[in-house]
């Protein structure tokens, strides 16, 4: 599999400092493997999930191998780089947008 997929639906702003991506993941559908190389602030806005991630190379630190992420639309969560990931979401409709720090 292959690391170098876009981590998420599409960019939709960019600029020095940070990469903004818009994600949309229906129901059943996989999110395929990608690295996440920077820091990132993910905001919730639609869906509850459960989305469950699978990390590689052991990557997950102490989340370990695995992980069902329940996210609470409206609420913004920190995620430190260096994970290697896929996943599927298990519930309705997931829409998120990706704040990466480019300069982490």
């Amino acid at each position: 599999m292959k690391t170098n997929e876009p981590i998420a639906t599409a960019v939709v702003y960019e600029n020095e400092d940070v990469r903004v991506w818009q994600q949309t993941v229906g129901p059943g559908e996989p999110i395929p493997k990608h690295a996440h190389r920077l820091d990132y602030y993910l905001l919730n806005l639609a869906g509850s999930g459960p989305i469950a991630v699978t990390f590689h190379d052991g990557t997950g630190g102490p989340l370990g191998d695995a992980v069902e992420f329940n996210p609470v639309p409206g609420r913004i969560d920190f995620v430190p780089k260096g994970h290697i990931e896929t996943a599927i979401n298990q519930g309705e409709e997931y829409r998120a947008i990706l704040i990466e720090l480019k300069n982490s």
